[in-house]
């Protein structure tokens, strides 16, 4: 059996994350329609930023509608299982609203209702959550789970699917995705060490306004890994 290549962060320079995203990423079939659609929905603050108190209609006009666009294909009569779940992960999506891939220390402490907890734990749990909820024969999944967080905390979590977390070497489950996202955040790292501390040059060259690096990073790994457009 053959091992599938795992990419090396060092092996990804500033000047191709750039190109990739300025220039190859734009001009994809589907992007520009993905993209408008993606403004649309993460518009709807009023859902995303607190899970706390959100409804069954919500849930299936905001957060399903914008999974289905994208391809996720969850049935809209399973909605009151997923809000069910998002209420219970919104204790500890808390502590974590403030932060951003690239500043964040995924191995620091945070207290979450009068726990101490690693961010990296409570990315699991959260993930975890959200991934077992039932949708038919299946479950929410992995690349579902991944873009509800990202839409709740556009800064810090990072979207992903099947082919960019095998791409990064992770599994598909809660632990993979905390795999993934430590390795978005080194990745965030280093590329604003090699733009020398300089977050506007990566964030510019967008061909959408507002974007954060968190979602540059996916418009990365969709390019390279799903569509192998780089």
């Amino acid at each position: 059996m053959c091992k599938r290549k795992v990419i090396s962060l060092a092996e990804v320079k500033l000047e191709e994350f750039l190109r990739v995203v300025g220039e190859i990423f734009p001009n994809q079939i589907n992007v520009e329609e993905g993209e408008h659609q993606y403004d649309e929905y993460l518009g709807h603050r009023e859902v995303w930023d607190d899970f706390s108190s959100i409804d069954k209609e919500k849930v299936q006009t905001v957060v399903m509608q914008f999974l289905n666009k994208w391809q996720c294909r969850l049935p809209y009569k399973y909605a009151s299982e997923l809000t069910e779940a998002l209420r219970k992960v919104e204790p500890l999506l808390k502590p974590l609203r403030n932060l951003s891939i690239e500043d964040a220390d995924l191995l620091a402490s945070v207290n979450v209702e009068g726990k101490t907890i690693k961010v990296l734990e409570l990315i699991e749990q959260v993930f975890s959550i959200v991934q077992r909820v039932k949708a038919g024969r299946r479950t929410v999944g992995f690349t579902a789970t991944s873009k509800i967080l990202h839409m709740a905390i556009p800064t810090f979590f990072v979207m992903c699917d099947e082919k960019i977390r095998k791409a990064y070497g992770c599994e598909g489950n809660a632990a993979g995705y905390g795999n993934f996202m430590l390795r978005m955040s080194i990745l965030a790292r280093d590329l604003l060490t090699q733009a020398k501390g300089n977050k506007g040059i990566i964030l510019s060259c967008s061909k959408w306004k507002g974007r954060t690096l968190a979602r540059l990073l996916d418009n990365f790994n969709y390019t390279k890994f799903t569509r192998k457009k780089a």
